[in-house]
């Protein structure tokens, strides 16, 4: 299998690297319009094959991971002959790039994490993809971590909560780091983020409710209640839904 990656960012970058870590047999070729030095810099990395100009009918998957204001004009600048193209790029929809390929396509929105194979990527089928291209879909982003189906109107949320929450959650360790007096700063980001991926681990794994959860950690009127009640005095659930809500918007 041929796959050409249209653009260079990190977002592609966090692909490739998860691709090429999961052991994926395929032939991985990139592209970028400018800064040849960073495709250079690619090649070194990950050993890919690098173009500064491509011809898509050599591929079998296309992906675009340029800007959104890019996607459709490269569409239009190019011959197809029904690829598979998966769009990263954020607002695209499928139709609008099966109206011009004429083939089938999926808008996938991946998270950084994929570059760890711990991502959460979500999916929305075109109308004109096969059953055959949808299970290819599904398992190169399996490769990566977990995939969910979405589509026009869930593809916004799924957006805020997957691609945009990794921010929030540094926003959170960083908030916490001082905190831990007496400890460098990268052993007390260690601290947190271990905690975090221990309580996201039982989050994916136990199907009780979160508040039965909470129950687990935090006795009444001891140190994790008290923090607890804090947290509901400043606002945190009000403040969380207010940050996805703008982001999906």
């Amino acid at each position: 299998m041929n796959i050409l990656m249209a653009g260079a960012g990190a977002m592609s970058e966090a692909i490739v690297k998860g691709w090429i870590s999961s052991g994926l047999e395929a032939s991985i070729t990139m592209t970028n319009r400018s800064d040849r030095e960073r495709l250079s810099f690619l090649r070194e990395a990950y050993g890919v094959r690098t173009v500064e100009t491509e011809d898509v009918s050599e591929y079998d998957v296309v992906v675009l991971a340029m800007q959104p204001e890019g996607v459709l004009s490269y569409l239009e600048e190019r011959r197809w002959d029904r690829q598979l193209v998966i769009s990263v790029a954020a607002h695209i929809a499928p139709e609008q790039i099966e109206a011009i390929t004429g083939g089938g396509a999926v808008a996938a929105m991946p998270n950084t994490p994929v570059s760890l194979r711990s991502g959460m990527t979500g999916l929305w089928y075109g109308r004109n993809i096969t059953m055959e291209q949808r299970t290819l879909v599904n398992d190169l982003f399996l490769l990566l971590g977990e995939t969910v189906e979405t589509d026009e109107r869930t593809m916004p949320a799924f957006m805020a909560a997957a691609g945009c929450s990794p921010a929030f959650f540094y926003e959170i360790v960083d908030a916490m780091v001082p905190v831990l007096d007496g400890f460098d700063e990268l052993t007390a980001r260690r601290i947190i983020a271990q905690a975090m991926k221990g309580a996201s681990e039982i989050l994916l794994r136990d199907e009780r409710s979160v508040s039965e959860l909470i129950d687990d950690v935090a006795a009444a009127g001891g140190p994790t209640d008290r923090g607890l009640q804090i947290l509901k005095e400043k606002g945190l659930a009000a403040i969380m839904e207010s940050a996805l809500r703008e982001s999906a918007k």
